[in-house]
């Protein structure tokens, strides 16, 4: 015999599991929405100065400049959204997405012996990985079982 706390927590776990890949979806998508338009500011290139200057990123400076170098990211990271947004209905290209939040996020953690520590900057990509991987995963599945 079922309970009705039984039902109830079947059907919690029911919606939240239908809720899920939604909802790290968006909040990705919200977060490097954000990130990207900020890198088109000079108040970003600015912060981004340290990190080009003192990582193996230098490498983008001396081919973009400075502010070209902070456009860069910005168009990769809002290409992303873009990729992020269209996984709603098409797998495939969610999956190219989440690839590229896996990509960025490895790119941002690889500085992390070159800045010396964890600070917020870095801390979040270990996140954005776990997500990329998670979606990675979920369009995966959906794409399959559109074959």
């Amino acid at each position: 015999m079922t309970t009705a706390k039984q039902v109830c927590t079947s059907r919690v776990v029911h919606f939240l599991a239908s809720k899920e890949p939604m909802v790290l979806r968006l909040s990705v998508i919200i977060i490097f929405l954000v990130f990207g338009m900020a890198k088109w500011f000079e108040f970003e290139v600015q912060a981004l100065e340290p990190i080009f200057t003192k990582t193996w990123l230098s490498i983008f400076p001396y081919f973009l400049g400075l502010h070209g170098s902070s456009y860069f990211l910005g168009v990769v990271e809002l290409i992303t959204v873009i990729l992020l947004i269209a996984g709603f209905k098409r797998p495939d290209l969610g999956m190219i997405g989440a690839g590229l939040l896996i990509l960025t996020g490895l790119v941002t953690l690889s500085l992390l012996p070159q800045l010396g520590g964890l600070d917020s900057f870095i801390f979040k990509d270990i996140m954005v990985v776990a997500i990329g991987l998670t979606l990675l995963k979920r369009d995966l599945i959906r794409w399959k079982n559109n074959l």
